[in-house]
């Protein structure tokens, strides 16, 4: 299995005519693992300078209403410019037909994310295409266990999440089953902890989960066949949360 728990980083360039919306992206990229904005600029000329100056994003989102250059003179700037290597292109769009969607992609985008869309939406397009599958797999079992624990009032503070999230990345990508001193050593791996440091950790998830998000719980009970109210053992939660993340995925 890939070694997915070493984070893969997606750099983006964002170009929208909306001051707001820049804005929006700048605040939203601070808050998040995944992408790292190189810049969110509000003209096709500042795009062409920035590239021109050396910066090599893997992702260049442009919106279709930008302006001095459009879009089109854009895209086909871009394909004249003597790149280390050519950002893959997201275009961002009002709903269209099929056709117009068909033209941008003549032009030069890569992929198309329509609006309306969440800053969550826009960030897993972009990371979606520049990153690797392995990444991108990664990327997903993070978002997921992120929705799951937030959905449940999870407080991070407690600690225990990096070791959680590193265990879930092997048990959802891999396809081995572990027990969960296996797993315990594998979070310690090369982080100069004890197995038994991480095993605390994750029982004390375990019982904030339990007293902040119970109806969540009651889910994560159900899914290892047991009933709610049950009181799970870390290594239930583990499974419990690797099958969810694993039905969402569609694995």
């Amino acid at each position: 299995m890939p070694n997915s728990d070493k984070q893969e980083w997606v750099s983006a360039l964002f170009a929208d005519s909306d001051r707001g919306q820049c804005s929006a992206v700048r605040l939203y990229a601070g808050a998040q693992n995944g992408v790292e904005l190189c810049a969110a600029v509000t003209t096709g000329q500042q795009v062409l300078q920035i590239l021109q100056g050396g910066l090599c994003p893997q992702v260049l989102v442009v919106d279709t209403l930008l302006q001095g250059p459009g879009i089109g003179e854009l895209l086909w700037r871009l394909g004249t410019l003597e790149l280390s290597r050519r950002p893959r292109v997201l275009v961002t769009a009002m709903p269209c037909t099929q056709q117009s969607a068909a033209r941008f992609l003549t032009m030069g985008a890569d992929c198309i994310i329509f609006k309306p869309y969440s800053m969550s939406e826009l960030f897993s397009a972009i990371y979606r295409c520049g990153s690797s599958n392995e990444g991108w797999d990664a990327y997903r079992v993070r978002e997921y266990l992120h929705e799951l624990l937030c959905g449940m009032h999870y407080n991070r503070r407690l600690g225990g999440w990096s070791y959680l999230e590193r265990i879930l990345l092997r048990t959802v990508l891999g396809s081995q089953d572990y027990i969960a001193k296996e797993l315990y050593q594998y979070a310690a791996d090369g982080q100069h902890i004890r197995p038994e440091t991480v095993g605390s950790a994750i029982q004390r998830i375990n019982e904030s989960l339990r007293r902040t998000g119970p109806q969540g719980y009651d889910r994560l009970c159900r899914t290892v066949n047991k009933p709610a109210g049950s009181r799970l053992s870390n290594l239930e939660l583990i499974r419990s949360l690797t099958e969810l993340i694993r039905r969402a995925m569609g694995r």
